[in-house]
């Protein structure tokens, strides 16, 4: 078996070939990282429910109704933007990380492949991130002024903590893609020297 160091041009040591196992684990390990981040994102928004109850008065009459009703992550576009995302990415960091592994990122054309796909990842999840983020704010803080529309995190709390759970989740995942991104700018950057 061929050993993978070999004398540099100005008698240091270099490689043969890819980057030592080494300098590749934190790259294995922000992959593995962003993989369970997007998927817990994904399954906990995609899940995100409750039921509530809403007491609602009649002013005229002054009568008091009970409306039983349903919270939903799948009722909101952002949410299910979100949700869309997340899952895309949960797959695409798989794939990255079985390429990652089997190839070791030893070409110059797959470490500059896995790059770009890692930017494009980060891009993704920062838009994901942002419509779902948006969402929650009205949610919190409702939107009376503009739209009318009341803060639904006081009746419907558990919803709001998953859902926002969730962000934490992706944003973390994120996270993971900027590192990732960076750690392949100075890869590639070393490669061409």
């Amino acid at each position: 078996m061929e050993s993978q160091f070999r004398p540099g041009f100005d008698g240091t040591q270099g490689y043969n070939e890819g980057s030592p196992p080494s300098t590749n684990l934190p790259g294995y390990i922000l992959r593995f990282l962003a993989v369970v981040f997007t998927l817990i994102s994904t399954v906990v928004m995609g899940a995100a429910k409750e039921i509530v109850t809403l007491l609602i008065r009649d002013p005229l009459t002054n009568e008091t109704t009970t409306l039983m009703a349903t919270v939903k992550s799948t009722y909101s576009a952002g949410y299910v933007y979100f949700v869309i995302v997340n899952a895309v990415v949960f797959f695409c960091s798989v794939i990255a990380l079985v390429i990652s592994i089997a190839k070791r990122a030893g070409s110059g054309g797959t470490l500059f492949a896995l790059s770009v796909a890692d930017l494009v990842m980060l891009v993704l999840l920062f838009s994901g991130n942002g419509a779902a983020t948006a969402i929650s704010v009205v949610a919190e803080n409702g939107q009376e002024n503009l739209a009318g529309w009341d803060r639904i995190c006081d009746t419907a709390s558990k919803f709001c903590a998953r859902v926002n759970a969730a962000i934490a989740m992706s944003m973390l995942a994120s996270v993971a893609y900027l590192l990732l991104v960076l750690l392949g700018m100075i890869a590639l950057r070393r490669r061409s020297y």
